[in-house]
């Protein structure tokens, strides 16, 4: 689905906190296929939008024309307001799944965390998708 995943410092140093997350973080990086970037200016976003978290905002301001991923739901319609085509958590879980980067145990692990941590909670049947 793509070939190098372009993320933001501001995004790295939030999904390294992860104890799930940092691993295949760390072998994605080392591997080439995810890309840490400077962000764009955001203070103009901030302004506009200040319920956002510094990593939403940077993505938003740095995405262009690539799409953007976005774990918060309202951050995704904000970003989908500023004309972003967006990809979410359920979305690259599927494929990482699909492409063998990530099993079943530790998509359950995620969706955990999600909901421990973020509050995120996937839909009935996205889980079960997920979790088959």
């Amino acid at each position: 689905m793509f070939d190098k995943l372009f993320i933001t410092v501001e995004v790295y140093e939030e999904l390294s906190r992860s104890r799930i997350l940092v691993k295949p973080l760390a072998k994605s990086l080392k591997k080439g296929s995810i890309e840490i970037m400077e962000s764009s200016d955001f203070a103009n976003l901030q302004e506009k939008y200040p319920e956002l978290g510094v990593g939403e905002l940077s993505v938003i301001a740095s995405a262009g024309n690539k799409i953007a991923f976005i774990e918060d739901r309202k951050a995704e319609k904000i970003a989908e307001k500023e004309g972003l085509a967006v990809f979410n958590i359920p979305e690259l879980l599927l494929v990482c799944k699909k492409k063998g980067l990530i099993d079943r145990e530790e998509i359950r692990q995620i969706i955990e965390e999600l909901k421990d941590k973020d509050r995120y909670y996937f839909k009935k049947e996205v889980e079960e998708i997920l979790l088959r």
